[in-house]
Formats: structure tokens, sequence, C-alpha cells
């Protein structure tokens, strides 16, 4: 990310700092203990790439038109006047991979 005062790269918080869903304790005795696995990525948007991305959003899909375009354009010309017409994302997508436990009752 961008700080847009100083036009320098500061780091977003690290993932590690982000807690696992552990999901549903009563599953545990069904299940093995879950391994995580992170992977992060960080995807830079022209302004009408990231307008066209936020429109695949049913949150924004559902704004009134007026409130729609006013949101869409205060985003436009803080990117265009801010950001250079960019805007970078971070994501972070979490695989948890677990097995079921093996029943020794009969």
């Amino acid at each position: 990310m961008i700080n847009a005062r100083t036009r320098s790269r500061r780091p977003a918080g690290p993932s590690d700092e982000i807690p696992f869903d552990r999901g549903d304790p009563a599953l545990a005795e069904r299940f093995e203990p879950p391994v995580f696995h992170r992977y992060e990525r960080e995807i830079t948007y022209t302004t009408a790439s990231y307008l066209d991305l936020l429109l695949t959003y049913s949150g924004h899909r559902a704004l009134p038109p007026p409130a729609q375009q006013g949101l869409l354009g205060c985003i436009t010309r803080h990117a265009d006047e801010h950001h250079d017409g960019r805007i970078t994302k971070r994501y972070l997508h979490e695989l948890r991979v677990t097995q079921s436990q093996v029943s020794t009752r009969r």
C-alpha cells in the first residue's frame, strides 16, 4: 500500500497476527486438528478496473443508483488525485485442511 502523503510503501499488518478460524468446537471430536495454509497476494488495479471489481460486490450493486454513483465518483476522484489512478488491494486466502478421526467404537 502506498502512503499518499509520502508516496512510500507501508506494509499492511502481517497475516500471522490474524487469528485462525478454528471452526465449530462440536466438530473437534469428529475431526483431527486442522492444518492451515495462508496465501497472500497484492493486486494493483487501475481506477476503472477497481470500479468494475466493486460492482461485483452485492453491497455495492444493491445501493440505490444515486448513492452508488456518488460512492464510485468519490473513489474515482480519490484514486486519481492521490494515488495516480492505481489502487493496490491485499488479499489473504486461507485453506483449512483436516481429516475425520478414525472411530474405534463398534
